[in-house]
């Protein structure tokens, strides 16, 4: 019942030699349209707000500074662009006016929800959880597809970025009726590190885009829930607008008594169809000695790791009726401490952080992967891409514009590779 996201920390020998994908350009005509999604009562920018074309499975998310951009082929110039965010009305802009205009600021209004007789809105959440997991064959896609993602994670030491990795992936995503899991492959990627001798471990993250899509909680509930949330107490909150339409706020956290790790947080689910629309999590691993040995795959018998959060967070997008997996967030932040150096007063703080948004979904040549050509659990994702070197380097796919301190870290650490390399 826990999220496998393992880390692995080793003593730094050398970096190893990487491989890459090679892109072929797209010859359809696109534009790139931008923008800053912010609310209207608070002034403050809407970090993954969902965007969409209208019509069309393209779509992205707006960074932590509320800004995106989506590249669209020329023929959806007739079509809107629709922004969407929970608690506020959704906002359809025509795509033609946002050509060649990368300065808009577009406001959403908060959506006020209209009471139904019917609908529960305190007390104990319970049964429609039971019942929100029972529906989740109905609820979701009953036939495998195929998506494209972007996917990004960097580590953080104390304040400063020292490894950055991106990736344009392929996904096979399977049924949610199946026990099949899902898969992928990176078709592109690029990576920007700092990580030298002078460091004291080498930090690798394993696992980082296996586990991303392993916080699909509606494809895999036994993760946090088990077999049916006995281990939880639920409480209805009330009610919010998501996509122009109520949705339950339920709050869940483990029954008191319990000791095992588990999880907290709050579920998102559509009042109509008791859907998993969204939801935000975390461990409870404060203070446990023992919340290490979850992420911690293999360590020098001298180094003290503190675990100080683990939080997740998924969200899904409807269409004709059924819900898909949409995008995933994962931090996982730690101490590292050394026994035997400075009397063991210092540490380092670490911070882990990935996201992934889905930005194209088809359900022609669904097909599984060449097992050689899948990511594994085991797979450290730094290695297996090229650095940051080439600024068209994505061409025509879509990808999460980085915020500003992303950019800046992306800057550093390339001028940096750029020097070694003179």
């Amino acid at each position: 019942m826990k999220i496998p996201v393992f880390l692995l920390l080793v003593f730094f020998l050398s970096i190893p030699d990487v491989w890459a994908t090679k892109i072929s350009q797209q010859s359809d005509s696109t534009f790139i349209l931008k923008g800053r999604v912010i609310g209207s009562d608070t002034n403050d920018p809407l970090a993954n707000a969902s965007i969409m074309v209208e019509e069309m499975s393209i779509s992205s998310v707006t960074n932590q500074d509320g800004y995106f951009s989506i590249r669209v082929p020329s023929s959806t110039r007739n079509l809107q662009l629709v922004i969407r965010y929970l608690g506020y009305q959704n906002r359809a802009i025509p795509v033609i006016t946002l050509i060649d205009s990368p300065n808009n600021h577009i406001l959403l209004t908060p959506s006020p929800i209209q009471l139904n007789e019917v609908l529960v809105v305190s007390g104990d959440g319970r049964n429609l959880v039971r019942e929100a997991l029972e529906r989740i064959p109905q609820n979701y896609a009953t036939d495998p597809n195929m998506m494209i993602a972007f996917y990004r994670e960097s580590v953080e030491k104390g304040n400063n970025y020292i490894s950055l990795v991106e990736t344009v992936l392929d996904i096979y995503k399977a049924s949610y009726r199946s026990y099949n899991n899902d898969q992928a492959r990176i078709y592109i990627g690029r990576k920007a590190t700092d990580i030298t001798p002078r460091d004291t471990v080498l930090l690798k993250f394993q696992g980082g885009i296996s586990d991303a899509l392993m916080v699909d909680i509606a494809k895999n509930p036994e993760i946090v829930f088990g077999s049916d949330g006995a281990e939880y107490n639920f409480h209805i909150e009330g009610l919010i607008n998501i996509n122009n339409k109520p949705h339950y706020i339920i709050d869940f956290s483990p029954t008191a008594g319990i000791e095992e790790i588990l999880f907290r947080g709050t579920i998102y689910l559509d009042a109509a169809t008791l859907a998993f629309a969204r939801m935000e999590f975390n461990m409870n691993v404060e203070n446990r000695k023992d919340a290490a040995s979850i992420f911690i795959r293999r360590k020098p018998s001298k180094m003290r790791v503190e675990v100080t959060e683990a939080s997740y967070m998924v969200n899904y997008t409807e269409n004709e009726g059924k819900w898909h997996f949409n995008y995933s967030g994962t931090k996982v932040s730690f101490r590292v401490r050394w026994t035997n150096r400075f009397f063991g007063l210092f540490s380092t703080a670490y911070t882990i952080r990935s996201e992934m948004a889905i930005t194209d979904r088809y359900n022609d040549n669904v097909i599984k992967f060449p097992r050689r050509e899948r990511i594994r659990s085991t797979d450290v994702i730094a290695e297996k891409v090229e650095h940051f070197l080439d600024p068209n380097f994505w061409g025509a796919y879509n990808v999460i514009e980085p915020d500003q301190e992303i950019s800046e870290a992306i800057k550093r650490l390339s001028g940096k590779l750029k020097r070694r390399n003179e």
